[in-house]
């Protein structure tokens, strides 16, 4: 391959790349397909046609894997020694065999396999430093095109409905926007943090990141972001020498033991709620967590297939929306969504993998000295935080999964190399 086609073909990945992550993002294309419904106001989103954004997705997937096939033997030696992950697809994959609701199933299948695909695309093109490059021009420009929303176009990029005034940009809805923009936050900052000549432009990116969660009304996406902003100072700790890192989380750990006893034993948790906007069920999310319970336990073990719970009044989900007299449509904790689809087996599954990726996630921060270090340990952080209370992973098939999954298999490839790739 001539230098001209290696050039073009380094531009054609960059631009896929870019696209790839800005529509499983689920941004702009679904906007407009929904004409800017807004909840509350009686459109049945469900029963509009989105097909066009389903083959979009599939003609991604074939591209992905084109591009995978082109670099078969790393592709193939980073997928196999990522063991947990690929069980955990091939258990996706055969859930259709037990599924409640198999042509579901099967279809998000598909997505959680091209979707992973993906992500092993990403980590094995790109370094993790060229990932967080990638990720900067993705999120920089889903937030100045939101902003271009809010401001012309408001019918779209302003919610109306029982949401009315809240910013939601090129998303659907608001919440979607700040689980969205939550990370995107913290890659600004990592990037303004390695200086260069650009710093001014990522802490300007910052400032703006900010501004646009608060208006989009999103109180989950602004706590977990702002805690993910102390988390960036207090996991520095672990680069520290080991007697005195051991030391330093024990009195942090105490420390925040003492500050939960205090804050709950004083100020109570019926006001923490209120501050924030919320009541003590989470805006009545425990008790869809009860509801769902109660689902869980009559199919434990295998769970009822791959997305296939969720159908309104139809099958086991009606008891959860007779019960909260409201539509329901997810479990608002990832975790049960993700117990809900394959069982314990594949939950279980997925927090060994967590767990692996989370300790090679360490291993590589103890041992680089640049901000792209805390990246991924600080990504994990926030899916575990963001599927507390939402499910920004539970269907596979997102650019939350997908960043996963390629910081999954990039730790895999560091790991390999003695993590000596830290830019």
């Amino acid at each position: 391959m001539t230098k001209s086609q290696n050039n073009l073909l380094k531009y054609f990945e960059f631009i896929f790349s870019l696209f790839s992550l800005i529509h499983i993002s689920q941004a702009i294309i679904p906007l407009f397909l929904t004409g800017g419904a807004n909840e509350g106001d009686g459109v049945n989103v469900t029963s509009l046609d989105l097909s066009i954004n389903a083959k979009i997705s599939v003609l991604i997937y074939l591209v992905t894997f084109v591009l995978l096939a082109m670099r078969w033997k790393r592709s193939w030696v980073t997928f196999s020694n990522n063991i947990f992950l690929w069980i955990l697809i091939g258990v996706v994959c055969f859930s259709y065999f037990w599924s409640i609701n198999p042509d579901q199933t099967l279809r998000f299948s598909i997505y959680a396999l091209g979707t992973t695909g993906f992500g092993l695309y990403l980590a094995t093109r790109y370094t993790l430093s060229e990932q967080m490059q990638l990720l900067t021009w993705t999120y920089g420009l889903l937030l100045i095109l939101s902003i271009l929303f809010a401001i012309g176009i408001p019918k779209y990029g302003i919610m109306g409905g029982v949401h009315e005034g809240a910013l939601r940009g090129v998303f659907t809805h608001k919440n979607q926007f700040g689980a969205f923009m939550a990370p995107g936050g913290v890659i600004f900052l990592l990037n303004a943090l390695g200086g260069g000549k650009y710093s001014w432009l990522y802490w300007g990116l910052l400032v703006l990141n900010c501004g646009a969660m608060v208006m989009s009304q999103s109180t989950t996406a602004l706590g977990t972001f702002a805690l993910m902003l102390i988390l960036c100072l207090i996991y520095r700790i672990f680069r520290w020498r080991y007697e005195v890192m051991i030391s330093a989380i024990l009195a942090v750990t105490i420390l925040g033991f003492i500050s939960l006893i205090l804050v709950a034993g004083y100020v109570g948790s019926d006001s923490i709620f209120s501050s924030l906007g919320k009541d003590a069920t989470l805006s009545g999310r425990t008790f869809i967590w009860q509801y769902v319970w109660d689902q869980i336990q009559l199919r434990p073990w295998l769970g009822y297939g791959m997305t296939a719970f969720w159908n309104g009044f139809d099958g086991p989900s009606g008891y959860v929306q007779l019960a909260m007299k409201i539509a329901v449509i997810y479990s608002h904790n990832g975790f049960l969504d993700i117990w809900l689809s394959i069982g314990i087996v594949g939950l279980g599954i997925f927090i060994v993998s967590f767990i692996s990726t989370t300790v090679q996630s360490l291993a590589l921060l103890r041992i680089s000295n640049t901000p792209v270090g805390f990246w991924p340990l600080l990504f994990l952080t926030y899916i575990l935080l963001s599927n507390l209370t939402e499910g920004t992973i539970s269907n596979m098939n997102s650019s939350f999964w997908a960043i996963y999954a390629a910081i999954s298999y990039s730790l895999v490839i560091a790991k390999q190399d003695k993590y000596a790739i830290t830019e």
